[in-house]
């Protein structure tokens, strides 16, 4: 078990770190709370994704409180406030985490790096139509 924690969370920080290239500077003092949101539901997704293709189901929640607060330079607070809101965003079927999910997913599955840049760039895709509303 402890072997696929690590597993979810090195995919996950991999993928990411791909993906936040993509993403506005300064995500947790930003005022426009529809980027922040589907910035980190994209990610929360994405963790959601890798712990699925490990089979780890439940056990995701604190590999994600580790990886947004890692990858986004957060306080373990304001994680948590975020972290609190997911599971609802999840449940109304909040776009930017079934795209992170299935990014992930598609990351973990390319077999070339180009391909795994592609689906990294989901992202930037949720970020044009937000600037575009």
């Amino acid at each position: 078990m402890t072997d696929s924690i690590e597993a979810v969370t090195k995919m996950s920080l991999q993928f990411l770190a791909e993906a936040i290239g993509q993403c506005p500077a300064g995500l947790e003092s930003s005022t426009n709370r529809d980027v922040v949101f589907a910035v980190l539901g994209f990610q929360y997704g994405a963790v959601q994704g890798a712990a699925y293709v490990a089979g780890l189901g439940d056990d995701a929640a604190g590999i994600a409180e580790e990886v947004l607060g890692k990858i986004n330079g957060m306080e373990r607070e304001n994680v948590l406030n975020y972290l609190s809101l997911m599971p609802m965003l999840a449940r109304k079927e909040y776009p930017p985490i079934g795209i992170g999910a299935k990014a992930i997913i598609g990351f973990y599955h390319a077999p070339t790096d180009g391909e795994k840049l592609a689906t990294a760039g989901s992202l930037r895709e949720i970020l044009r139509q937000i600037d575009e509303a």
